[in-house]
């Protein structure tokens, strides 16, 4: 995957914590919103970025406790 989308990815997760998929999610539905489809296509792939992100997060913090 493109290294500034992780960038992008993990930055909302640090910003956003659990809430990062969804506010994503909102971006990209405001984008196509105003038929800027492009930018809601980047947003869906941010969306999934952070959804892997911190699905791999969970499965870490699952194996430390």
């Amino acid at each position: 995957m493109n290294d500034g989308l992780n960038l992008f990815a993990e930055a909302l997760v640090f910003v956003h914590g659990k809430g990062a998929e969804s506010e994503a999610a909102r971006h990209a539905l405001l984008c196509e919103r105003l038929g800027d489809m492009e930018t809601a296509a980047t947003w869906r792939q941010l969306q999934g970025a952070v959804r892997s992100l911190t699905r791999d997060t969970d499965c870490a913090n699952r194996r430390a406790a």
